[in-house]
Formats: C-alpha cells, structure tokens, sequence
C-alpha cells in the first residue's frame, strides 16, 4: 500500500508568542481506495468501534467524529435498525464485548474489527487509536500563556469480508488552542474534530461520486457525545 507524508510548518510570528505549526501525515492516498472499486456510501454499512486511548473521554470523541463523518459522506452505520447514532454505538460497543477473542486493554486489529463488523452486519468497520491527545502551555514570546493541542491518531477502514485494510491514515499534529482559560477537554474536541474531517475528506476522495453534507463541528460532536452518555 502506497504511503505519503506530508509536512506543513508556519513560522512563529516574533512578538505574538504563536507556536509553530506542523502537520505529519502517512497511509492511504485516495487513489488506493479508488482502485479496489469501492460501492456508492449509501450501499455500505459501517460498524464504528471504539477508539484505544489513554482516556476513555478522548475514545468517546474519535469514535463521535467518525459516525458523524460517515453521516456526512451518506454511509449508513451499523447495525441496521438502529434508531440514533448513540445507539449504534452502544449496539456495536455490546457485539465488541461479546467477541470470543475481546480483550479490554489491548489495541483493536483489523481481523478483530471484521469480526466485530461481521456481527453487526455491516460491510465495513472502522477503528482507530490515539498515540498522543493532549494540551500544553506555551509562553515563549508572549506575555498570556497559550494552550497548544497536540495529536497523534491513526484511523483504519477494514473490509468485514476479506478482514483486509482499505485505508489508513495516521496523522500528527499541532495547533494553538487559544489562551490559557480555555478548557483542554475543548481544544482536544477542536483537534479531533478537524483532524478527522481532513482524513475523510481523502476518504471521500476515493469513492464513487457521492454528495458530503457540511463539515462536521465540534458542535456536534459534543452534542453527539452528550446522547451517547446518557
């Protein structure tokens, strides 16, 4: 499978204290999924697993932004019947947990998440982890401290019949979050929310034409992940 990376730096203005920003990316290109002939979105079912991460919040938000993601390209989510999206999620979370081979700590493979697809009925199933989601301070140059986002994440589309990878992607990234009263818990939805869009858009690249409603915010990832809690 092909692998690009990509590297943008923006120099950090001398009096304004901004960080420098820098964006690394690797995995599937759009064409690699357009060659293996994928079907129109709105003939594919989607089982959306939970995010392996550090903190069970930062898990919540990834898998949010993706069913959200998927919404907007016109995928449906599995499993079939489901009534919201919250329900989808906990539906497959359940199917997750039933599987033979579950282990609660460890990383999701793609031959797990076929399984756990397989189960929910869909034709397609989607994982992902954080290496890295996090805040920081950085006062240099400026008077305010500012929080910086950083992430690391990385996003696997699997096809539930051959347990094979259709696309991946793992992308790093930072960007200023804003002064420092900002809460960390909204930069790292901001961060996610932006960092996701950009991978389905290469996702969206590489299917048949198809209509993308309006890009997904961190407005609605928040309201997703409050139905999703209840």
């Amino acid at each position: 499978m092909k692998r690009v990376v990509a590297v943008a730096a923006v120099v950090a203005l001398a009096m304004g204290g901004l960080p420098v920003l820098a964006l690394e990316r690797e995995g599937s290109i759009p064409e690699d999924l357009m060659a293996k002939r994928p079907p129109h979105p709105n003939d594919v079912y989607v089982a959306v697993l939970p995010f392996w991460g550090m903190e069970d919040s930062q898990e919540d938000i990834g898998r949010a932004c993706v069913m959200l993601n998927l919404m907007r390209h016109g995928f449906r989510l599995a499993p079939k019947g489901s009534r919201s999206l919250a329900e989808a999620a906990r539906r497959t979370e359940s199917a997750l947990r039933r599987d033979p081979k579950y282990e609660p700590l460890a990383r999701i493979e793609p031959a797990d998440a076929a399984r756990v697809g397989k189960a929910v009925g869909a034709q397609w199933a989607i994982f992902g982890e954080f290496g890295d989601l996090r805040t920081k301070s950085e006062k240099e140059g400026g008077v305010i401290p500012r929080k910086v986002g950083v992430i690391d994440v990385r996003l696997f589309v699997v096809d539930v019949d051959s347990g094979s990878v259709l696309f991946w992607s793992r992308v790093q990234d930072e960007f200023p979050g804003g002064t420092w009263p900002v809460k960390a818990t909204s930069v790292e939805r901001r961060l996610v929310t932006r960092t996701i869009n950009r991978i389905f858009d290469d996702i969206g690249a590489g299917m048949p034409e198809h209509y993308a409603g309006a890009e997904v915010t961190p407005e609605m990832v928040q309201k997703l992940l409050e139905s999703m809690r209840r």
